[in-house]
């Protein structure tokens, strides 16, 4: 008797909007698997490009181990009609997450730990790392766009007010829920505007009982500009600190207001002459 076989999964779904100079792109498909997807094809290529998502992470991420939910093929790219372009994606995302430290010393890091030893992508022996999956990350840049030291900040109160919204996507690049411990989640959104198009790059992370925390990288473009104005921003406080309802810390849209800023930087990306 012959197997069963498999369903294809949908292809990925790609969507453009061209808003003067620039041209969005987003890309949006299924959660990753957690074992190879073409075994034939991945024995025989030693070429990066040729494997399939899981052994690209497999060999290329030094963690030891990854979220519970990859969205691989997501992604974001804006690009400038001379080339210029910055993307988010998640395997950039996780190349940012510390592999050699584990950076937040809780009881709970054991614990999470010790729960994935029969992951695929858990050594024998399981190495310091990040495992709450914090990502530094603030955009791919290529094709000529560069940044530029900068003072100029974003007017988020002109971004709050009401304007036609002429595209929409919010884009899930990872997450992951701790082992039923808390949340850690990477997600990208950006909207067009009569007066610009604005991206919101977000790594939220809630350890119960601990701690909140929340990297932000905000984009902004005016209309009729050839430039991209960048902030980034990390904040972050203890549970015990944060003075209002758990629904509101477990609310990333609303608990980045409460955060201390921990630190932040400013920069303009500009096409190279």
């Amino acid at each position: 008797m012959s197997n069963p076989v498999e369903p294809r999964l949908p292809p990925p779904v790609c969507e453009e909007f061209v808003f003067g100079e620039w041209t969005l792109r987003v890309t949006k498909s299924h959660i990753m698997g957690s074992q190879c997807e073409s075994p034939t094809q991945c024995e025989e290529n030693t070429g990066v490009n040729k494997l399939c998502n899981w052994c690209r992470y497999e060999k290329l991420l030094t963690l030891p181990s990854l979220p519970d939910m990859v969205f691989a093929n997501n992604c974001l790219q804006i690009e400038h009609k001379d080339g210029g372009s910055i993307s988010f994606n998640a395997f950039d995302a996780l190349e940012c997450v510390n592999d050699r430290e584990d950076t937040l010393q809780v009881a709970h890091a054991e614990v999470w730990k010790e729960a994935r030893a029969d992951c695929e992508f858990v050594k024998k022996v399981v190495k310091p790392y990040d495992w709450t999956y914090t990502t530094n990350f603030r955009g791919t840049l290529s094709g000529g766009l560069k940044a530029e030291t900068s003072t100029e900040r974003i007017d988020l109160d002109k971004l709050r007010v009401r304007e036609e919204i002429k595209f929409y996507e919010e884009i899930f690049l990872y997450e992951d829920e701790l082992d039923d411990n808390g949340s850690t989640r990477c997600v990208v959104k950006v909207r067009v505007m009569p007066s610009g198009f604005f991206v919101l790059f977000r790594h939220y992370l809630r350890v119960d009982q601990v701690i909140v925390r929340v990297n932000d990288t905000r984009l902004y473009s005016p209309v009729g500009a050839s430039y991209i104005q960048r902030e980034t921003s990390s904040r972050e406080a203890p549970i015990s600190k944060l003075h209002v309802d758990s629904s509101v810390y477990n609310n990333p849209d609303l608990v980045w207001q409460h955060l201390p800023l921990v630190n932040e930087k400013i920069d303009k990306l500009v096409l190279e002459s």
